[in-house]
């Protein structure tokens, strides 16, 4: 299929970025590009896979699928049967990705900074790695590329460095490796073949991380130059939609919302000090996990049951285990002195509990965690197992939502929610290349939904 006859399709990921702020700057003047372009389609809110994490959240992207089919539940993961813990990457996408369903119709594409995809794979066009991505080198494919990227100063990634001391420090290092992504993106676009462009921008979702107060409160002393930083966001979107043409197709998807974090719920600590885990703070791995263990969790919020048949040194455990853990979960409270207690007055640290038996299915379902929790408004909920005291203060300030990220299709005349496994299906509709069965979703275009598309059926523990 030659891409002179073939029409373009252009999608570019604003990472972290809810749909309700893309609206927001848009009204306020701060991105007056976004403003012009929004009305040419619908803007929509979009749901996260759970979790709600950039790594799970691309996967669904490029596969169109949930991780019962990926494969990818999370930035870490533990060995099939085993403690020992891993990084998982693009050769562990269980379904097949949006390059290679281009490929299939001879389609080239260009994939650019979508997190996840290190070490960057053979491909019919050419792929960037997006974060985690340790090796300059494996992060780029065909490897001709590494010189223009390297003459464009390209980063795979913001310093972030010691944000919550220097924070103006830490804005010029993001602010450098937007502009830096921009004229490589640039270079790319209108030099390489391609019918399919991913394009993703990373910087905002560091930002928000570190910053979020200073983008929504416009008394915070750094807003302004936060602003700023969003009127470059807009310009280096307004530089790529012209590769699109005027009859190419046209797309922005963020993979996640946000939302402010004042609060950081260590998960581990919780379970060891509810009798649980048995793991001693000060362990260097999971490994030195014993039999006395009911259930561990891994980042954000995902717990896994110490069954026999999953983990070696596994416990048969009582029907009903994970249902006591999630009760257990719903009823915790932070008290005004910083203290948790299962009930009693105080701020809820959990807001749904979710189970995984329910909530995934797909080949790969059986690596899923037994459940999910979901995290109260304000908190952030963390796997690391060192901590030993359930709350502690950290350096974030904003945390992922999962409900409001964003899409919006130029020529949508649909409205409502839109699921993360619609994205690419829809992508490939409008280059018109067949979704390959292992894709979930559908051709969202003009369609209404009253309320955003589950991720299947999901039962809280309440």
């Amino acid at each position: 299929m030659s891409t002179a006859t073939h029409p373009r399709s252009l999608v570019i990921g604003l990472d972290g970025v809810p749909s309700w702020l893309l609206q927001k700057l848009a009204d306020e003047g701060v991105m007056p590009h976004m403003a012009a372009l929004l009305p040419h389609g619908a803007l929509r809110p979009l749901r996260a896979p759970v979790p709600e994490i950039s790594s799970t959240s691309w996967a669904s992207f490029l596969t169109g699928a949930d991780p019962g089919r990926h494969g990818i539940y999370g930035f870490i993961d533990t060995e099939p049967g085993d403690y020992r813990t891993r990084f998982p990457n693009v050769n562990d996408l269980a379904a097949t990705p949006v390059w290679q369903a281009t490929a299939a119709a001879g389609v080239p594409a260009l994939v650019l900074n979508v997190p996840g995809t290190y070490p960057a794979p053979p491909v019919h066009g050419a792929l960037v790695s997006g974060f985690v991505a340790p090796d300059f080198d494996r992060a780029v494919s065909p490897p001709r590329l590494r010189e223009a990227l390297r003459e464009a100063g390209y980063h795979l990634d913001v310093e972030v460095g010691d944000a919550a001391n220097d924070p103006d420090g830490f804005i010029d290092r993001a602010l450098d490796a937007l502009r830096a992504r921009r004229r490589a993106y640039l270079r790319l676009l209108a030099e390489e073949p391609w019918a399919l462009a991913l394009c993703v921008f990373t910087e905002t979702d560091r930002i928000h991380h570190f910053l979020w107060r200073h983008v929504t409160d416009p008394a915070a002393p750094l807003h302004g130059r936060i602003m700023d930083f969003y009127r470059e966001v807009d310009e280096a979107v307004a530089a790529l939609v012209p590769f699109a043409g005027d009859e190419g197709a046209l797309t922005l998807v963020s993979d996640h919302g946000f939302g402010p974090a004042d609060t950081q719920f260590y998960l581990n600590a919780w379970l060891r000090q509810a009798g649980y885990l048995a793991l001693p703070a000060d362990a260097e791995s999971l490994t030195d996990i014993d039999e006395r263990t009911t259930a561990f969790a891994l980042d954000p919020g995902r717990v896994h049951l110490n069954r026999r048949d999953r983990f070696p040194r596994g416990r048969d455990l009582a029907p009903g285990t994970a249902e006591e853990i999630g009760r257990a979960l719903l009823a915790l409270r932070l008290a005004e002195d910083g203290t948790v207690a299962e009930g009693g007055p105080g701020r809820p640290l959990v807001a749904e509990v979710l189970y995984g038996p329910e909530l995934y299915s797909g080949p790969v379902a059986d690596r899923a965690p037994d459940l999910v929790a979901m995290p109260a408004p304000g908190v952030q909920i963390r796997g690391a197992w060192s901590s030993d005291a359930p709350v502690l203060p950290g350096p974030f300030t904003g945390t992922h939502t999962r409900d409001d990220a964003t899409f919006w299709s130029r020529g949508d005349t649909g409205c409502g929610g839109v699921d993360m496994r619609d994205v690419m299906p829809t992508v490939l509709a409008g280059l018109g290349i067949a979704a390959p069965p292992s894709m979930e979703g559908r051709d969202m275009r003009g369609v209404d939904t009253s309320a955003p598309v589950g991720a299947g059926t999901e039962r809280s523990a309440g």
